[in-house]
């Protein structure tokens, strides 16, 4: 009987040991439209497609986008829906891996419809400009040494309410996220701030290159059959099929 019950023990240990190898941890910022506290975000419902055939249980934790880099960058979760360019000025390039891309983005300066476009950040030196907040992890490089009035706001919305109340004399944002608003905005689209794309970027463990090794691959066959056009609908940015994901050490 003692010897019965040790199997079974054993075996439940070795099931439990099982679950948590499977079991990835990601943390999802608020990006609008594409990722929501619901679950129903555009690069939620395609990664919940791609990981229909795969062995892995995804673990979602819904942050601002401020507390889900903390999050990541603390170890408490193996993956973050994000641009891999911003998480490398906090790790360096080899401490991460990313997917295939869940969807490409470009950040533009936007004024009101009608209003000549703003090609350049350096024309807005001391005027107020809205951003999102947690989009500085992304923008750094573009806000600094340019003397703006940054205004940080909780999503684009509310900087379009107030660009069109005269508080702000700009804003930035990122195509797709900002699209539903375009028809009151104007801006340059041959002089974007940053263009990137949105993956999967994990830590860089032996598990978790494994895991987005097969996730890159569904997400490939998804993007070539027309799942992402079919999911994202008008905020579909097209990007090069061929576009790698895994990477470093991969």
């Amino acid at each position: 009987m003692r010897g019965f019950l040790l199997s079974i023990l054993c075996v439940l240990c070795a099931t439990v040991g099982a679950s948590e190898r499977d079991r990835i941890r990601l943390a999802v910022p608020g990006f609008s439209h594409l990722t929501t506290e619901a679950g129903d975000g555009i690069y939620q419902r395609i990664l919940a497609r791609a990981v229909e055939n795969l062995d892995v249980e995804l673990h979602a934790s819904f942050y601002p986008i401020r507390r889900a880099l903390l999050v990541f960058e603390q170890g408490e979760a193996d993956c973050i829906y994000s641009s891999t360019e911003a998480l490398e000025q906090n790790f360096g390039k080899d401490e991460l891996i990313f997917s295939y891309p869940l969807g490409k983005f470009s950040f533009f300066l936007f004024t009101l419809k009608n209003n000549p476009p703003i090609a350049s950040v350096s024309d807005l030196s001391n005027k107020q400009v809205g951003v999102v907040s947690g989009q500085e992890h992304f923008l750094r490089p573009f806000l600094e040494n340019h003397h703006l009035d940054v205004v940080w706001s909780r999503n684009d919305a509310l900087n379009v309410s107030m660009l069109e109340y005269g508080r702000f004399e700009a804003i930035i944002g990122a195509i797709p996220d900002i699209r539903p608003y375009l028809d009151k905005l104007s801006y340059s689209p041959d002089h974007p701030l940053l263009e990137s794309f949105d993956r999967l970027t994990c830590h860089n463990t032996e598990r978790n290159r494994a895991f987005l090794t097969q996730l890159s691959r569904e997400l490939k066959k998804l993007k070539r059959d027309g799942v992402y056009r079919d999911i994202a609908g008008p905020l579909y940015v097209g990007f090069d099929d061929d576009e790698p994901g895994v990477e470093p050490n991969s």
